[in-house]
């Protein structure tokens, strides 16, 4: 196997996406639909959350962003709501089916990080985990 670094990211990141998007499959979603609801989810409820917030946390272009909302809402997992101050913000409500599955999302969530880590010990764990997230800002600025 190759020794060049962007060449190991990009094939663990393939088996993690395929083992996503393999979970969401069962539900008729995509992996990025089912991480998208971990992060709503996870949100507390008295705070709002906008299409930046989702094109920040995943590091993804406003145009993808729209696309897989708008896919999101048109299957009933979202709404997006106007914001009394400003009616060309919209909030994004998760709504019931999606709440519905947060409990076996969370779960699969938990056993594929372990699934992920488990090979590494607690102080390598640590460091790992502090790299990948440095790791794409420090990308960003070269």
């Amino acid at each position: 196997m190759s020794s060049n670094v962007a060449h190991l990211i990009k094939v663990a990141s393939n088996e993690i996406s395929r083992s996503v998007n393999d979970f969401a499959a069962k539900y008729d979603l995509t992996g990025t639909q089912v991480q998208i609801i971990d992060f709503l989810t996870h949100i507390p409820e008295n705070e709002e959350t906008f299409q930046k917030d989702i094109e920040s946390e995943f590091n993804i272009r406003r145009s993808t962003a729209t696309n897989i909302l708008k896919n999101m809402e048109r299957i009933d997992l979202i709404k997006r709501e106007p914001v009394e101050t400003d009616s060309r913000l919209k909030k994004i409500v998760i709504l019931p089916k999606a709440k519905n599955l947060q409990d076996k999302i969370d779960k699969f969530m938990k056993e594929n990080d372990q699934k992920i880590l488990s090979s590494l010990g607690t102080f390598e764990r640590r460091g790992f985990l502090h790299a990948l997230q440095k790791l794409p800002e420090k990308l960003k600025n070269n």
